[in-house]
């Protein structure tokens, strides 16, 4: 039959195919974005509709979704980039303060009778005039931390809303020596006043690289030593967790004989039960660590209820969604003296952030109490301090590699319960070619020495003298034997009460 045009219709399988691809369409990795947008235009292309005609071909009702929604859903398949980011921009401000993901707002569009939240704008309510005082007081409601725990906290909650625009976002560690000193409640926190929080007991290699780059969630991750991160067999793990630390970090797998590469730079918060071991090194230098210990009751802190959330919570997370649209950040704080390496990267984004909320004094003194608790993650490094500190013990010149050797599984639990310089071992006492092999990377290698007073009876050993130290204890290590980070730290003023 020719001259008659037959117009397919629009049926229940095309209509799952655009509720898959709508939802495709709301993931951050720009590539996947543009292929489901492309794929929307081709099949609604194919039955002669277009972007305005979207809600009502996914099942829900255009006249029940707000004016300026429908816009910019519709503008998502506009030409123009510019107009599409904006649409982009204003829903996902949508979906921030509900508290609603993309395949919330998927589930929505395609219903008869949607949610408020996408039927009525919300008005702005009135700014506060503290914003972070606002944050560190509900805090202090839930959780027993010091004081310049809450203020780290308190900045670390706003950091997730903006650390796109910084190179590094630190790793939030909550450690305790128990059980039940308010690990939990406080990742329940961070779940109602962080950037689209997505909280776990439990979660796979695969499925945390995959939710990153699909969602770039702030991840809060409770139990996490059940991750072992700090086996070997798990290396792929913590390629992800070190990597997006820095903007840019990605990781590559091979998938169907193509190599598929995933973003990996997102906020994440993980809660131990140990106070030092679980997390390699590597990862642990990434980390601003909370040490919690059990609340001692002199003050009544506030249950949380999962079902029945604090309603100021929620006005509060409102409250940093306004700060956020139009906070100015400086990249580049200035920072305390002496505060540098992985360290000052750690805490840049949150002095930026301190000091646009005219708290910049309180987050350096924070910054100096935690710098004087911190510890270099660098096995190599803290190695150095703690072989000086046996030299200085013996008051000696020289000595044998074993003697050596013994002091410093004596001296220090990290020896003793060594991992290997990445952290990825099962805990051993620190061998002796483990001791050479590092202290090669600083040109150090054991020699042939003698008792200082020689006898007829006298043996020689393997072993080192100070002076072959010397120089990289300058260059690494302060005057009073701690590593060269911490050094300069003693130089900022304290007071009497443990605050600088």
């Amino acid at each position: 039959m020719t001259g008659r045009t037959v117009q397919r219709r629009f049926g229940e399988r095309e209509r799952q195919t655009l509720a898959k691809l709508f939802r495709a369409l709301g993931t951050d990795n720009v590539h996947e974005a543009a292929a489901a947008r492309g794929r929307i235009d081709s099949l609604l292309q194919q039955f002669g509709k277009a972007w305005g005609d979207l809600i009502s071909l996914l099942g829900g009702t255009p006249a029940a979704i707000h004016t300026d929604l429908a816009h910019d859903i519709a503008a998502l398949g506009s030409s123009d980039p510019g107009e599409r980011a904006n649409a982009r921009h204003n829903i996902d401000e949508l979906l921030a303060r509900h508290h609603k993901s993309w395949n919330d707002l998927a589930d929505e569009l395609g219903s008869v009778s949607p949610e408020a939240w996408t039927s009525s704008p919300a008005d702005d309510p009135e700014r506060v005039n503290d914003l972070l005082g606002l944050v560190y007081h509900l805090l202090e409601e839930y959780v027993a931390l010091k004081p310049h725990e809450y203020v780290a906290v308190s900045l670390w909650i706003l950091h997730t809303h903006v650390y796109s625009r910084y190179m590094v976002t630190p790793r939030l560690a909550l450690r305790s020596p128990v059980a039940d000193c308010g690990k939990t409640t406080l990742l329940d926190i961070l779940s109602r006043l962080t950037a689209r929080a997505d909280k776990f007991d439990s979660i796979t290699t695969a499925a945390i690289y995959r939710l990153i780059d699909e969602t770039h969630p702030t991840l809060l991750i409770d139990e996490a030593d059940n991750l072992g991160l700090a086996l070997q067999l798990n290396g792929k793990l913590r390629a992800v967790f070190n990597s997006g630390h820095r903007n840019g970090g990605t990781v590559a797998h091979v998938e169907r004989s193509s190599t598929r590469r995933y973003s990996t730079f997102a906020p994440l918060a993980l809660a131990l039960p140990d106070m030092y071991g679980t997390l390699p090194r590597t990862l642990n230098s990434r980390c601003i660590t909370i040490t919690m210990e059990r609340h001692s009751g002199q003050r009544e802190l506030r249950r949380f209820d999962v079902n029945h959330p604090d309603a100021a919570l929620d006005a509060a997370y409102g409250q940093i969604l306004l700060w956020r649209r139009d906070a100015e950040l400086n990249p580049e704080p200035e920072m305390p003296a002496g505060m540098r390496n992985r360290f000052a990267d750690n805490w840049r984004p949150l002095l930026s952030i301190a000091d646009s909320l005219g708290w910049g004094e309180q987050a350096r003194e924070a910054m100096v109490i935690f710098g004087r608790e911190y510890q270099d993650a660098d096995a190599k490094i803290l190695l150095l301090t703690d072989i000086r500190k046996v030299f200085d013990a013996h008051k000696a010149d020289r000595l044998p590699s074993k003697i050596l050797l013994d002091a410093l599984n004596d001296l220090n639990a990290d020896w003793c319960e060594f991992r290997g310089v990445r952290g990825e071992q099962q805990p051993h006492k620190l061998r002796g070619s483990e001791l050479a092999s590092m202290l090669r990377e600083f040109r150090i290698r054991p020699r042939t020495i003698w008792p200082p007073t020689r006898t007829a009876k006298s043996k020689s050993a393997k072993g080192y003298r100070r002076s072959q130290f010397e120089e990289v204890w300058r260059a690494y290590c302060a005057d009073d034997g701690t590593t060269a980070h911490a050094s300069n730290i003693k130089d900022l003023r304290l007071v009497g009460d443990g605050t600088a």
